[in-house]
Order: C-alpha cells, then structure tokens, then sequence
C-alpha cells in the first residue's frame, strides 16, 4: 500500500508525526508537507509560479506552498504513480460544518480525491487539545477503521476527534457537515496611517442530531463522507 500524508500545520507538526508512525504499520508512507503552517488554503493551487521542494530525508519532503500544492506535487511529480490512499492530518482544530470550505487539511484531501483508495482528513476538534498524550491510541482506533471500512468507498472522509482521553471516547458515528452561525464582525486595525482587517472568528456550530457537531459534543469521533459535487440539485430542479 502507497499512501501519501500531508498537512495544513506544516512538516513539524507533532499531528503529523503522530498520524505518520501509524500509518507506517500499513504500507510505504511518503510524507509530503508545507514548510510552515498554511490553515484556512482551501484547495489553493500555486499556479503563478513554480513551488520549492526540499528533502528532508527519504521520503519526506516539505513544500513552499500550500497543501494542495503538496499533494498534486507529490502524486503527480515526486511519487512514481498516484498513491493508493491519501491522508492529511493530524490537524490541530476542529474541521466541521462550514469550516470545510476553507480548511487546509480538507483541500489536501481534496486534491487526493483521484487516489485507488479516495482520502481521508482527520482533525482533532480543539485549537488548544488537553489530551493529545493518547493520540496514537485514538489514531490506531480510526485507521483500522479506515482500512477495514471505509476504502471500499473511495471517497473524501473528513474525521474529527473530540479532545476527551481515548478512554472517554463513545465510539465512531457517520456524521453530515453540520452548520455555523454567522462568523464574527472583523475587527480593524490603524496601523502608519494605514487601515487594516482581521478577519472575525468562525460562528458557533449549530449541533443538530446526526451531523458532525452533535457527535463531536455526545463525545463520539465523527466521519463524514464528502463529495466536491457542489450543485444544488432542489434548486436545479425547481429552475430547470
């Protein structure tokens, strides 16, 4: 089995290094991720310009641009064929509801959608996780799950872990993309007679049952199958 692992939260990210060592139980990983933290990319493309690579060492490499960068570069430059599977993560942060619009770690996944086996991005839901200690735990839980499951299906999964101890963990439910409240005004900044924005923090997600917020809240790791098919077939069919 080739699989391919990247990332949003760059090579030195511990989430990746915890997602990389178990991953290696189940085939030939080529790591493949941006040289600093690039959250918030989407499915960005460096298509202006040609993108740096650099070895680290065999088999893992770091990229100046973002993590669509990294997985096209690596499956169609650096990998002798497309990988059998993609995985990007660990994310430090939640990715559900609307955050998968803009999430790094799902627009890396994305781009791996061509791979025998679809992609898979896992996300632990905490800017700020307390209990990280176990990660290789729940990681083992999810990919045994992953491998014994969800491949036959060839799809983009989107995974997000609760930061509660693997000991507190329910269990697994397939969830759909939940929803957010408005995000927060952006705040201004006058800076050398200059005016400048930050941008407003994500809207609290609305938990409703069955989708991806509920889950994360009863206390249970949820997989949500994505698809890039963004059409919205009531209204087509309504105006056609």
């Amino acid at each position: 089995m080739n699989i391919l692992l990247s990332n949003d939260d760059g090579y030195k990210s511990s989430g990746l290094k915890f997602l990389k060592n178990v991953l290696e139980e189940y085939g030939n990983v080529t790591t493949v991720a941006p040289h600093r933290d690039i959250s918030a990319s989407s499915s960005c493309l460096s298509v202006h310009s040609p993108v740096q690579i650099k070895k680290i060492s065999t088999k893992f490499y770091k990229i100046y641009g973002t993590p669509a960068d990294c997985v096209h570069i690596a499956s169609r430059g650096i990998m002798k064929k497309i990988p059998d599977i993609v995985f990007s993560g660990v994310n430090i942060g939640s990715n559900m509801g609307d955050d998968v619009i803009y999430s790094g770690t799902v627009g890396a996944a994305i781009e791996g959608r061509h791979s025998k086996y679809g992609s898979i991005a896992i996300s632990i839901a905490s800017k700020k996780p307390k209990h990280i200690d176990d990660l290789d735990q729940k990681l083992k839980y999810i990919i045994e799950y992953v491998f014994s499951k969800l491949i036959a299906h060839k799809a983009v999964i989107n995974i997000n872990i609760p930061d509660l101890p693997f000991s507190k963990i329910k269990g697994l439910k397939i969830t759909k993309l939940g929803k957010r409240k408005h995000p927060l005004k952006a705040s201004i900044l006058k800076k050398d007679k200059k005016t400048y924005f930050n941008i407003g923090k994500v809207g609290k997600g609305i938990s409703t049952v069955g989708n991806d917020f509920y889950a994360i809240e009863k206390g249970f790791i949820s997989i949500t199958p994505l698809t890039i098919d963004m059409t919205n077939s009531e209204v087509y069919k309504k105006i056609k």
